[in-house]
């Protein structure tokens, strides 16, 4: 009997809506844009972004920080920032034979409030701030929530 009723409040539990439950619908500053490309760490930014201009044809978007030393090359096909699906190259832990994964891009509205659903879901965020967020997938790679600037006027 005690193994009946253990057995009827086990199915009951599984069958509850709280553990059906499907999360609320993505808002539209939650929505992403559009998968914008992959982020590879790299030992040196300059070599990599030599490789990806000179021998496959790639053109720099953009150069993170502006001015002084690289540590990121946005590089796409045709150069439009915009546009582009982008390949990122940032300066950072790189194993022997480029085994190691950078993370992946995703364009969205409004990083903070993406950021802010995925911990509601139990996944970990360093620190949730208005713009560009990071956080993990379930396997633990870094998924980068990019907000674009606001577009300056005349641009």
């Amino acid at each position: 009997m005690r193994r009946i009723l253990t057995l009827t409040l086990l199915t009951a539990a599984l069958a509850s809506p709280a553990a059906a439950e499907t999360p609320t619908p993505l808002t539209d500053a939650q929505r992403p844009i559009r998968a914008s490309g992959v982020g590879l760490n790299v030992a040196d930014p300059e070599r990599s972004k030599q490789f990806y201009t000179e021998v496959l044809g790639f053109k720099v978007a953009a150069r993170v920080p502006a001015q002084g030393p690289a540590q990121e090359y946005l590089l796409g096909l045709t150069g439009d920032l915009r546009a582009d699906t982008l390949i990122v190259v940032r300066r950072g832990e790189a194993q022997p034979g480029a085994t190691t994964f950078g993370r992946i891009v995703l364009v969205v509205p409004d990083g903070a409030a993406l950021a802010q659903r995925a911990v509601a879901a139990g996944r970990p965020a360093p620190k949730v701030a208005h713009g560009t967020n990071f956080i993990t997938d379930p396997d633990g790679y870094t998924i980068e929530l990019y907000q674009r600037p606001a577009a300056r006027p005349g641009s």
